[in-house]
This record gives structure tokens, sequence and C-alpha cells, in this order.
């Protein structure tokens, strides 16, 4: 193993932090900038100086949108106070900015910060250290290699490389085992139209993989699929494997952990990765074995032994609303029984939002009534309390997912799949 990152790989990653935040910053190009792919020569412009005859690899920002961009660089690879990280401002192609990222990690730490998706409310920085995220990929190949007989050697990326599962497996695995990556539509493609081969391990997540297992050709022997960002459907596990997959790994995880565990059989319990071991105090946590640091599982968990444990469900966080615990998985659960409702979710409104919860509601397809914000939140008052009513309803034709088929957080005012029926 080498101690610096591939340049190529650092594109990857700038490139889909970019993508990630002006996705943010600019809702309306949002599915634009997710399909992007980045290349060394792709060049950051001021506005003012772009033109018409710009080539594709020109990104046209202006100064507060360049400066998110450099901030989320920073923070990613963790560049503060390492001297070297304002050169992002003064340099423009992503293949300059890869060079002062690979010397900050020269000079100051390899450690990396990945930001949680907002699934469980604010989106918050979780730090890694790289040795353990390096050991935990070698954990892998150890068990692709010895458990599986599986000997990865190429990489293709159904994923955005910016979240640690995309990182862990799109970028730290390639870079361990030297293997080249497909991304983008080119690797949707291949594993769509029958391009896999032996040796090639498909990053997917539960969604994605789902579809493509009942489109996808018979499989060369010697692929492997890994899932994770979620449950993968049993039918799937089975459907990939009546094709020819050579072995499908679902990896149980968190922004926060890392990988925790993993299986092969949708039947089977999860096994512990070396890393933890379970806290006999505490069936809901986890204890690194290095640094003796304790974490908490994000689920319910059962243990079947020391290193084997089955998910029971989701931990059902409750959050104050002017001072009173609600739940919002239950206020979600109870707007699923609105007879126009097809599907909800509820979440803490963000501090520049307001106070209070929001819900973003499916309607069934086959409705004719005029359904309106006040008309669910009415309905909703006659057996919730005050605090439990959200304060804002959004509606749209699917609950917001990120990329990864996780869901996500949404804006009050640019929902991303629908506006407000009224």
């Amino acid at each position: 193993m080498t101690d610096s990152l591939q340049q190529h790989l650092v594109v990857t990653v700038i490139g889909d932090i970019i993508a990630d935040e002006l996705a943010r910053m600019r809702p309306a190009e949002s599915e634009h900038w997710k399909r992007r792919q980045w290349h060394d020569d792709d060049t950051l412009v001021a506005k003012h100086k772009s033109t018409k005859d710009s080539g594709e690899d020109e990104v046209a920002v202006d100064s507060l949108e360049r400066l998110a961009l450099a901030g989320r660089v920073v923070q990613f690879f963790h560049m503060g106070d390492s001297g070297v990280e304002d050169y992002l401002l003064r340099r423009n192609t992503l293949s300059e900015w890869a060079e002062v990222v690979l010397k900050s990690r020269q000079v100051h730490t390899q450690n990396l910060t990945v930001t949680t998706s907002g699934s469980t409310g604010q989106p918050k920085a979780c730090e890694h250290s790289w040795s353990a995220l390096v050991e935990e990929v070698k954990d892998f190949v150890r068990i692709f290699e010895n458990d599986y007989e599986l000997s990865p050697a190429r990489v293709v990326a159904l994923v955005p490389s910016h979240h640690i599962y995309g990182f862990l497996f799109t970028v730290l695995l390639p870079h361990l085992i030297d293997a080249p990556v497909l991304r983008g539509f080119k690797a949707y493609s291949h594993v769509r139209n029958g391009g896999l081969r032996a040796g090639d391990v498909v990053v997917g997540f539960p969604e994605l993989l789902t579809q493509l297992s009942s489109e996808m050709l018979p499989l060369p022997p010697g692929v492997l699929f890994i899932s994770s960002a979620g449950a993968c459907p049993a039918s799937t596990f089975h459907q990939l494997y009546s094709i020819g997959a050579a072995r499908v790994v679902e990896i149980y995880g968190s922004s926060e952990t890392a990988g925790i565990g993993y299986r092969s059989k949708p039947e089977s319990n999860y096994r512990l990765l070396s890393r933890w071991r379970r806290n006999t105090e505490n069936s809901q946590q986890l204890i690194d074995r290095q640094t003796k640091g304790i974490f908490e599982i994000p689920d319910n968990t059962q243990w079947h032994a020391e290193c084997e444990f089955h998910v029971a469900g989701r931990v059902d966080k409750a959050v104050s609303v002017r001072g009173i615990n609600v739940f919002p998985n239950h206020i979600a659960k109870y707007l699923r029984q609105h007879p126009a409702i097809a599907d909800a979710t509820v979440r803490p409104m963000r501090p520049d939002e307001g106070h209070g919860l929001k819900a973003f509601v499916v309607l069934h397809e086959s409705l004719s009534e005029t359904i309106t914000e006040q008309s669910v939140q009415t309905w909703l008052s006659s057996n919730l309390s005050t605090a439990e009513i959200p304060e804002r309803i959004n509606f749209g034709n699917q609950l917001p997912r990120n990329s990864m088929g996780k869901a996500q957080d949404w804006n009050l005012d640019n929902s991303p799949t629908g506006k407000p029926l009224s």
C-alpha cells in the first residue's frame, strides 16, 4: 500500500464533493451536477469570465460558491490548519486542487471527515482515522479472498465517492489493490448490458441493485456485488444469485462508524468486523478495539453471539418541540393512515426554516379530491397534540432520497419532487 492516494482518485472525490455542493446551492440543476463525470482538466472559472464558447470542462461559479466548494474539500480532507488550504482559492483545475490536497496529506493529517446525509436530523461531521479505514478495507479484502475465494480486479462504482461507503469501496479499495474503476453511466451500462467480467466488484445500493437485478444478463463467474446504505431486500439477493453472482455482500454501518458488520445471505445474522467488539454493558454500543472509543449502534440490535447480531429495527429518535418530546416516525406512521396518503416522512425543521416539524407527503395516484396542507393538519389535530402536528407539509410524487436511495432532507419552498397541491 502507498501512503498517498493516487491523484486521479482524489480528483474523483473532489468532483463528487463539488457536484454535491453545487446541487445543494442550485437545486434546479441538481440532476445535471450529479450525473457529471469529473476529470483532471475540469476548471472552475469566475462567472463573469465565462462565455457561451466556454468548453464543457469549465464550471462557472461565483465567489461565494467557490468559497463553499473549497470549504467542503477542506472539511472532507481534514485540511484545516494544514497551512496549504488557502491554495485551493488560488488554483482552478481539479488536478491542481488534488495536488493541494495531497500536499496537505503529506504535511498535516490523512484523516477524513464525512458528513451524514441528514436522514436522522441535521447533517453532522464524522471524523475517521485513516489507519482505521485502511484496516477496514484490508479486512474486507481478506474476507473476499479467504472466505469467498474471490480476487477483486476491477471496481464498478454505482455510488458517489464522497460518502463513507463510496469512499471505502470505490476509492480506498481500488487504491489498495491497484484496480481500475468504472464510474457514472459507463458503470451502469456495463452492469445493465452484459459488460461485467470475472473479478468485478459492483458497488451499489439496494434500490438500484433491485432494479438492475431484473434487467441483467446472466453473469460471468467471479462477480461480487456489495450493497449498503439501507436494507437490501431478500428478493434482490436471490435474484442476483439466480443470474450467477459469485457473492452478494450486504454491509451494515453508518457515517459515524464506517462498516460495522456484513453478511452474504439475507437470512443470516451480520458478522461483526474485526475492528469492533460488543460492549457487554450496553448491547447498543460498540467498542473500537484499538482506541477503546465507544460508538452507538444506529439501530436496535439483537446479539446472537459475541460477533453476530441481527438488526431489529430503527431506533425511534425523539425530538423536542417546544419542550415536548415527540417522535417523527410515529407521526409519519399516523400520516400514512390518512385515506389520501400513500407515504410520508417527518423530521425536525432546520434552524433556518423555523421551529417544530415538517412533513413530506405522497398522495395516492387515484385521488380525486383536493388535499391541502391545512386539511391534513386539521385531520392530524383530531388525534395528535399540537407539538406533534408538522408546521409545514410538502407534497410530491416520491419521498426525497439521495443518489444512493437513502432518505434525505428537503427544502420547504423547493421540494425536489413536487409543489404543494391546492
